[in-house]
């Protein structure tokens, strides 16, 4: 949609005035008039818009009010950004952390008609109970405390109108980042039309409550029969796209420091436990909570911590994850070479400049020799080499930078609460827990298996594709003159490379047939024999390839 289709509509056109008029409000009058929508204002305004004035204000502090003033859409894109150290400079980070919403709540009619309609019944025959006031509020969504039979639940109503309201601000936001890059070239630099959609897809989908419900239950089976977890229990037949129905947790937030000490509870063992949740949520399953701020922590009456609110989470295939705990290793084993490539490995097709980005993350390793074990916050070093691989514009997967974000805010939630947290032993010790030789077995086989998939699908696919080539030979009617001897280097060629393949395949098996005997806890001794032989064919292989090659070159 054009911005000339956009002021067609007159809602829309109150709402760009509504945002140009804020954004000259909090001094960005210049900016207003670079882009051509000067003539939204009044004249005299217009004319101090084109007036480059000294700011008192920082303008990070200026943009974090605007949004606030403009709503739900806009801060949500703030507190977006704040999720984002690759895209944003650190004072706008910083400033964005503090986003607040400024909405007030929606009457509790209005929620009733809402629950009634999604739900198909009266209230009064959906819940037992169901408590007027909204035990929170915020820019998308109001909860309610209420009852089903005796169980007590959390029920979250959807704002009313919010989907429509983010959708147009939406297109006006994809059509005001258009304006600055033709009118400021420079704009172009930061890919703003990239990170407009991403928040597009990600608000698109925090506004429909059964993603969300999924997220939970997916994490719920993540950490069955945890003893230190709590997800709170989605209650499916309570739930649509625009209520979300779940437990209700009684716990205490994790900000609230005093509480949890007045209830005796274990802060470090908390803090221990939280830390464990989110490793083996990156590393072992790879679907992790990427927003862990104190509000959605709950620290329950046993110790165990209660995570609430699943609207952003992260994602790793198989290969992300391998990535994610091998550069976690580099910072722990000072190898700033190692992660420089597995950086690179994320986006191969990163045309850039290898050795001065190595250069400035060893200026980020170099951190690592000033701190003692106990201070190693490898967290925080991976968010920062993150922000320094895009500042060398190297393109991250988002949720790889989630990870890196989502470390750090668990650290500084652990020195805000207890300073004297041991983190590099506590990492040593956890990490043991989770990288077990069955895990690291199970990792093995699940990559041979891919590699064997592949080179099954090359094997069949041959003959078809030897008849191809045979057949536009045949067409285009090509002479080929090849010398005798030429041919039995081919045939010799051909034998040696079957023969490799065969071997390859024999060494694969080995790998499987031992990490799964390794997984089925029998002795070792059985296993290390398989990974033995293995090893013994994969040196043959090597010298098969290479050393004879090499001798018949000679």
């Amino acid at each position: 949609m054009t911005l000339y289709e956009l002021l067609k509509n007159h809602q829309n056109r109150k709402r760009i005035e509504e945002i140009v008029h804020v954004f000259f409000e909090e001094e960005f009058g210049y900016l207003i008039s670079k882009i051509k929508l000067h003539h939204h204002l009044p004249f005299h305004k217009r004319i101090q818009a084109r007036i480059a004035r000294e700011k008192a204000i920082d303008h990070q502090v200026r943009l974090r009010k605007a949004f606030e003033r403009l709503g739900p859409t806009f801060v949500k894109l703030g507190q977006l950004l704040s999720l984002r150290p690759d895209l944003v400079p650190p004072e706008f980070l910083t400033e964005f952390e503090k986003m607040q919403d400024q909405v007030p709540s929606f009457p509790f009619s209005v929620a009733k008609t809402i629950l009634e309609s999604e739900l198909k019944k009266p209230l009064n025959k959906i819940f037992t109970s169901f408590d007027q006031k909204p035990i929170a509020s915020a820019s998308m969504a109001q909860v309610y405390k209420a009852r089903i039979g005796k169980e007590i639940v959390a029920v979250k109503v959807q704002r009313p109108g919010i989907e429509q309201t983010i959708k147009e601000d939406i297109e006006i936001m994809y059509q005001i980042v258009e304006l600055l890059e033709h009118h400021i070239p420079d704009f172009k630099e930061y890919a703003l039309k990239n990170t407009v959609h991403e928040f597009e897809k990600w608000t698109i989908k925090e506004l429909n409550f059964g993603i969300e419900a999924h997220y939970a239950q997916q994490i719920a089976n993540n950490f069955k029969g945890s003893k230190i977890l709590k997800i709170p229990k989605v209650y499916s037949g309570y739930t649509t796209s625009k209520v979300l129905t779940t437990e209700f947790l009684d716990g205490i937030p994790l900000h609230n420091i005093e509480e949890i000490r007045k209830k005796k509870i274990n802060l470090t063992k908390v803090i221990r436990n939280g830390y464990y949740v989110i490793l083996k949520q990156v590393f072992v399953d790879g679907f992790f909570h990427a927003d862990p701020h104190p509000g959605n922590i709950l620290v329950l009456k046993d110790g165990r911590i209660g995570l609430i609110d699943f609207g952003i989470l992260g994602h790793f295939d198989k290969k992300l994850r391998r990535y994610a705990l091998d550069l976690f290793y580099s910072f722990v084993n000072n190898e700033p070479e190692k992660a420089v490539d597995i950086i690179l490995q994320t986006n191969p097709q990163s045309d850039i400049d290898k050795e001065a980005f190595l250069k400035d993350v060893r200026d980020i390793f170099e951190q690592l020799h000033y701190s003692s074990s106990k201070d190693l916050l490898v967290g925080t070093f991976i968010k920062e080499t993150l922000t320094t691989a895009y500042k060398h514009r190297i393109e991250i997967p988002t949720d790889f930078v989630l990870y890196g974000r989502t470390l750090a805010i668990v650290e500084g939630l652990a020195l805000r609460y207890q300073p004297d947290f041991p983190f590099y032993r506590v990492t040593r010790e956890i990490l043991t827990e989770l990288v077990t030789p069955q895990f690291l077995a199970r990792e093995a086989y699940d990559r041979t298996k891919s590699k064997l998939s592949k080179y099954q699908d090359v094997i069949s696919n041959f003959p078809e594709t030897a008849l191809e080539i045979m057949e536009k030979a045949k067409k285009f009617k090509m002479n080929v003159d090849i010398d005798d001897a030429d041919v039995r280097n081919i045939t010799s060629e051909l034998e040696r490379s079957s023969g490799n393949l065969s071997l390859g395949f024999i060494i694969a098996a080995l790998i499987i047939s031992s990490a799964l005997i390794m997984l089925a806890g029998k002795p070792s001794s059985f296993y290390w024999s398989g990974f033995s032989l293995a090893g013994i064919l994969g040196l043959w292989l090597v010298h098969r390839t290479i050393f004879l090659k090499a001798r018949k070159a000679e």
